[in-house]
């Protein structure tokens, strides 16, 4: 039946400042600056930029959005500015709505519009303390609950996570062990001789082995 529609355009409601779920962390509606990932966003500029404007002191607090296939590089954004700031970290998860338009490519068929739930990500870093009775405040240089070790439920730094991906790596492209060693040089040197030897026997063969008897009859 799908074969009779061709895929429209996605409508996104926006999100507005007011609308983000950060109405507990502040008390007044502070200005902030509010950086947008996407899979496309280049991880490089953007924290670039939010360096320069803390820095310069035009915005004590930062919150990074992202959904879909952004959230992996939103948690990226945040993990890297915090290895710079003593900031404090609230993260909060939800979800956007999207339509989905599909067009009927036949007469008599209606559009069809598709409601899909997509999960998004808002980091909200702050210079200032925030309030303790905030639910899930990160303190600087502590513990976050992004990132946890293996095998067990501890959480671990963003260092901890980048060291054992890092040494993954490293032993993914370790030779492998059991690769065959070059033989000696006292073991090529008496091959050599072995062949030379062999070489000189065969050269050394007698002659008649090699001809064939004449038969007197056709003389």
């Amino acid at each position: 039946m799908m074969q009779m529609f061709r895929k429209g355009e996605n409508i996104e409601k926006p999100m507005t400042k007011s609308e983000l779920p950060f109405k507990d962390c502040m008390s007044v509606e502070k200005d902030f600056l509010w950086m947008h990932v996407n899979g496309g966003t280049k991880v490089n500029n953007v924290i670039t930029y939010a360096k320069n404007v803390l820095d310069k002191g035009e915005h004590r607090i930062v919150i990074w959005s992202g959904q879909g296939g952004g959230v992996v590089k939103t948690i990226s954004c945040a993990e890297i500015l915090k290895r710079s700031y003593p900031l404090y970290q609230v993260t909060r998860i939800c979800y956007a709505t999207v339509e989905e338009h599909w067009l009927p490519q036949m007469e008599g068929l209606e559009e069809i519009v598709a409601t899909r739930q997509i999960p998004s990500i808002h980091i909200l870093m702050s210079l200032d303390a925030i309030n303790d009775d905030v639910h899930d405040v990160q303190k600087p240089n502590t513990k976050g609950d992004i990132w946890f070790s293996e095998g067990n439920n501890t959480p671990s730094t963003s260092a901890e996570h980048n060291y054992r991906q890092r040494h993954d790596n490293n032993t993914s492209r370790r030779p492998h062990q059991n690769r065959r060693r070059p033989k000696p040089q006292s073991e090529q040197r008496q091959l050599t001789n072995t062949n030379e030897n062999n070489e000189q026997s065969s050269s050394n063969a007698s002659p008649s082995e090699s001809i064939k008897p004449i038969n007197s009859q056709n003389l």
